[in-house]
């Protein structure tokens, strides 16, 4: 294995999500899965970690999540849509986004800028040396952590 390479959602409005990541965090679309179709899904970019956008289930009339790229549903094969599923945190599953800063304190001003809400900066210095982290949450309710200063431990115990 090389690298992780992508981390995808499902979006109630995947244009929104595309436009926060791309606004606070600098992702650049990749690529762009069946354009101009209700099943359009997107690939962005931040250095050498890619976020895919897809529509949610639960806000189309179609299966918006297929393992390939030129997955394109026939109207009479689509289901009715789902409840809307609950963003953030799973019990099992996807916790949260973490990005890397330069500057906490910049990333938050932007944020906040932007209508964002943000948590307290918490020091996690007692545990890992000159990290700070804070929380928030994306327009779908996803938690998204920023921190600065992050180092690996140098010899970590043995798993």
């Amino acid at each position: 294995m090389n690298a992780l390479h992508h981390i995808a959602l499902n979006c109630i409005n995947p244009r929104g999500q595309e436009s926060f990541y791309s606004r606070h965090f600098g992702f650049k679309r990749a690529r762009v899965f069946n354009p101009g179709t209700p099943g359009e899904f997107v690939m962005l970019r931040l250095g050498g970690v890619c976020i895919e956008l897809f529509p949610s289930p639960a806000r189309s009339t179609h299966p918006s999540h297929s393992s390939h790229p030129s997955y394109s549903p026939s109207p009479a094969a689509s289901p009715a849509p789902s409840p809307a599923p609950n963003p953030g945190e799973q019990p099992v599953g996807f916790k949260h986004l973490a990005f890397e800063v330069a500057s906490l304190e910049e990333t938050i001003r932007g944020l906040k800028a932007g209508g964002v809400e943000t948590g307290e900066v918490i020091d996690c210095g007692p545990v890992v040396p000159g990290l700070r982290i804070c929380f928030f949450k994306d327009p779908e309710g996803n938690s998204v952590e920023i921190m600065q200063g992050w180092s690996d431990d140098a010899n970590p115990p043995a798993f």
